[in-house]
């Protein structure tokens, strides 16, 4: 679709050097001084002004009164129509505006000079929102008509006096932009970027803040300006390139005042460009010679792109990097030795979005799409699969640039190893499915097939040259189910305020055609009643469905209660698992400090990884805990994975060790291989000394083997997202090797606990039974001085089997004479005096 001539406005933008100069005196995002303006934009969004005839009945004879009024449809149908209400009076008296006056498409469209927006619908569907959504306000029967009139004043505007019962009728539709100017604001010490929407910079803070909606409309999916934007007419971007070489240097530094960016300026991520027939209509292309009907299998112009796909942000951003820039300056990549990817594999369990992605990226790229499937190429005739696959890449190479997707391509060729069964039929399809492959090196061709396992593909098919980049579609998490129940959801009507969180929770494991499949159930249901959907239409169509992928974990073979055992690993991976430890820093009593170096050097550093990554600083590799036993390290390491919201790990020497020659260091390797399967997780090795003790002595062959292979994985466990935690008494316990730096970095004491923290863990153990009002706290815990943490828990439990003797509360008298039955563990500790003694000891000074 060309530009118009003309457009028309409801007002004029300042200039760019009044804007820039504006920009320079104010600090606007969060970067706050270390802001930099990267690069401005107009952006025209598109509206339909559209005119209604009402009466208000309240009139001045005879009862009734007729009005007029105005309502801006959002022209995207992206539902900013409640933002783009604020801008109706704008509107009244438009201003014509010449398109020539802007250079629009010149520059990339995602961060263009100016970027003027397409309008989604016809104008008659814009003519006909109003009386539907007015009409389905009379329809209601039930409590929630009120609702409806709400969000109907709300979405579009309405005035006050406004009663659906008195519209008459649309007078006028009329289409019409609202531009803006958008600010892009880059730090240099941060990866983000921060827009911002405004139209008169010398607004105040607040008035510059009613703009925001379409700065983070933006920021949702930056390729919504491109997806949008009007394609540039290539004799005029040819013409504008011309005249910009020509232009002097003043003017290419910024001194010009037409509203568009210096060339520096306006570098940013690469289009894709491609020549497409000048109809408004793309024509499928029937090649010659050729039965195979290509109207059957290629779609010219796929309507979707990476927009349309529900969540799936590190997937995409994969696609984005590894296929959608080499495609758009592929001369770029070239110099750098880094080719177009001509074959991506999709790889992920059934109905979780294969296809759906592949579609997306061809429209992203702005390619035909083709999509065929085992079906389509089979055939019980001999050398016919073969002759089909041919013909399949001939309609390709007809219709470049294209994206051939192939479903299920390991039906079409499938591993062959050991495979004797595989007739010279099939034989002469995969090996013309090879040459074809090789063929299309130089071609507009991006070839995408997809599998539920990378393994079922013929190796021949999966190796480099064939299918460069291979990419997991798995089922969809939390962000991702959100996102793709928020697209499934879109355009019909909803009850107010709908909070997608129990249904998401509830859904997890399901594919995201289940979550399709939900959400029209759902409405179904609604539609039944009458009623918007609502959580209880959601639930509902939850509780009548189930996922249709219910043993898929992951590619690996996966265990019982969501636990990975690894293929080849020996340890049952069942047995040390524990994927939520089921407690966090909030069981564990006092601690206060301790807890909170935790917090500094192991959580912060892995839940804002990015910000530390900034300054150098790595996750934590390992960290050893010691002190007496008793006191809690087990429990606390627990703790922390909690914390984290981890899996957590526990072994214990006992675990690891054999008397056999290679196999501790044998299950150690196992043991870190369970530990990268079920990240991220923290790795807990109790009693550590027992496994990895100091060396000053002689050791056999098998100890140094196990000391040799544990010093390795601690090493590499951090990029995998795996703590190895260890226990012992004494640091020097440990082999040296391991205490040193990029082993275990940090070296935590958890000593017994003071009377503080003695009493926090008594109230713990105590705070799910009956306990008197009336205790006095001092009198219990004073006597408790030296004891360990498992020493409050055994006097918790023993006064508990006083109190329930006694058929009672636990009172003080349970608690006193439980502290008289019970001692402290340390007491009669055999190392008690060399720890009391030891340097990094704290128990001598209590």
């Amino acid at each position: 679709m060309g530009l118009a001539p003309y457009i028309y406005a409801d007002r004029r933008l300042p200039d760019e050097a009044t804007v820039r100069e504006t920009l320079a005196e104010r600090t606007l995002t969060k970067f706050g001084d270390d802001e930099r303006l990267e690069r401005l934009h107009r952006v025209f969004y598109p509206v339909f002004r559209v005119t209604y005839r009402y009466e208000t009945g309240e009139g001045k004879l005879f009862g009734t009164e007729e009005q007029t009024a105005t309502a801006l449809l959002d022209g995207l149908w992206a539902d900013n129509d409640a933002a783009l209400a604020q801008y109706t009076d704008g509107t009244a008296e438009l201003v014509r505006r010449a398109t020539n006056d802007y250079d629009f498409g010149v520059d990339t469209p995602q961060l263009g000079r100016s970027v003027l927006m397409q309008f989604q619908v016809p104008t008659g569907e814009a003519e006909s929102l109003l009386p539907r959504r007015i009409e389905e306000y009379r329809e209601q029967q039930n409590g929630t008509a009120n609702v409806f009139l709400r969000k109907l004043r709300e979405s579009y505007g309405l005035p006050g006096d406004f009663d659906p019962d008195g519209f008459d009728t649309v007078t006028e539709v009329e289409r019409c932009y609202l531009p803006f100017w958008l600010a892009e604001f880059h730090s240099p010490h941060s990866e983000d970027i921060a827009l911002v929407a405004f139209r008169d910079p010398d607004a105040s803070a607040e008035a510059m803040r009613q703009h925001g909606w379409l700065s983070a409309f933006i920021s949702e999916q930056p390729r919504r300006l491109a997806t949008y934007s009007y394609e540039a007419d290539p004799d005029r971007v040819e013409r504008a390139i011309r005249e910009r070489v020509g232009r002097s240097r003043e003017e290419a530094d910024g001194s010009r005042d037409d509203g568009g960016p210096t060339p520096t300026e306006s570098e940013g991520a690469p289009t894709v460009n491609r020549e497409r027939p000048s109809d408004d209509e793309p024509e499928v292309v029937q090649p010659d010679g050729v039965e195979m009907q290509a109207e059957s299998v290629v779609d010219p112009d796929p309507d979707r792109s990476f927009a349309d796909v529900g969540g799936m942000s590190e997937l995409l951003e994969t696609l984005n990097h590894k296929v959608v820039r080499p495609l758009a300056d592929p001369e770029a990549f070239e110099e750098y030795g880094i080719g177009v990817v001509n074959g991506v594999l999709l790889h992920g369990p059934p109905g979780c979005g294969k296809t759906h992605v592949a579609g997306a990226l061809a429209g992203e790229v702005d390619h035909a799409f083709i999509e065929v499937s085992p079906a389509d190429v089979t055939s019980k005739y001999m050398g016919e699969p073969a002759q089909k696959v041919e013909e399949l890449f001939a309609v390709a190479r007809a219709n470049a640039p294209c994206v051939l997707f192939i479903d299920e391509i390991d039906g079409i060729a499938g591993d062959r190893d050991g495979d004797s069964n595989m007739n010279s039929s099939e034989q002469q399809l995969v090996n013309q499915l090879l040459t074809e492959l090789e063929g299309i090196a130089e071609e507009d061709v991006v070839v995408v097939g997809a599998t539920n396992l990378v393994d079922d593909v013929d190796g021949a098919i999966r190796r480099s040259g064939r299918f460069d980049e291979r990419v997991e579609v798995p089922p969809p998490d939390a962000a991702a189910r959100r996102a793709i129940l928020d697209l499934h959801l879109a355009g019909r009507p909803t009850a107010e305020d709908l909070d997608l969180g129990p249904i998401v929770e509830a859904t997890a494991g399901y594919a995201a055609s289940d979550l399709e499949l939900l959400a029209e159930n759902a409405a179904r249901q609604a539609l039944r009643e009458d009623a918007p959907i609502g959580a209880g239409h959601l639930q509902a169509a939850a509780d009548d469905s189930a996922t249709s992928i219910p043993d898929w974990i992951d590619p690996a073979d996966a265990a019982e209660g969501g636990v990975v055992q690894p293929n080849g690993v020996d340890l049952q991976a069942t047995n040390l698992v524990e994927p939520e430890p089921g407690r966090d820093f909030t069981s564990v009593g006092g601690m206060e400090e301790l807890k909170e170096r935790l917090q500094n050097t192991v959580i912060d550093p892995v839940q804002n990884s990015e910000a530390y990554d900034e300054y150098g600083i790595d996750v934590l590799s390992g960290l050893l805990l010691y002190g007496p036993p008793g006191c809690g390290k087990t429990h606390l390491a627990g703790a922390l994975a909690g914390e984290l919201g981890h899996s957590f790990i526990e072994v214990t020497p006992a675990d690891l060790s054999s008397k056999w020659m290679g196999e501790p260091a044998s299950n150690v390797a196992d043991l870190f291989e369970i530990a990268r399967a079920n990240a991220p997780c923290i790795l807990f090795i109790d009693e550590i000394d027992g496994v990895a003790g100091s060396r000053r002595g002689s050791t056999s062959d098998n100890q140094q083997q196990l000391v040799n292979q544990l010093l390795t994985e601690v090493e590499g466990a951090a990029e995998h997202d795996v703590v190895t935690v260890g226990a012992t008494n004494f640091v020097e316990d440990v082999d040296s090797a391991l205490r040193r730096s990029g082993r275990f970095d940090e070296r935590v004491e958890v000593p017994p606990p003071d009377a503080r923290a003695r009493e926090a863990i008594l109230k713990i153990h105590l705070r799910d039974r009956p306990v008197a009002d009336a205790v006095d706290w001092d009198a219990v815990v004073e006597p408790t001085a030296g004891y360990a943490a498992s020493d409050i828990e055994l006097l918790a439990e023993d006064a508990a089997r006083q109190a329930l003797r006694a058929d009672s509360e636990i009172r003080q008298e349970h608690l006193e004479t439980a502290v008289w039955e019970t001692r402290s563990s340390i007491e009669d500790w055999a190392e008690k005096e060399r720890y009391a003694e030891d340097e990094r000891s704290s128990y001598s000074s209590r």
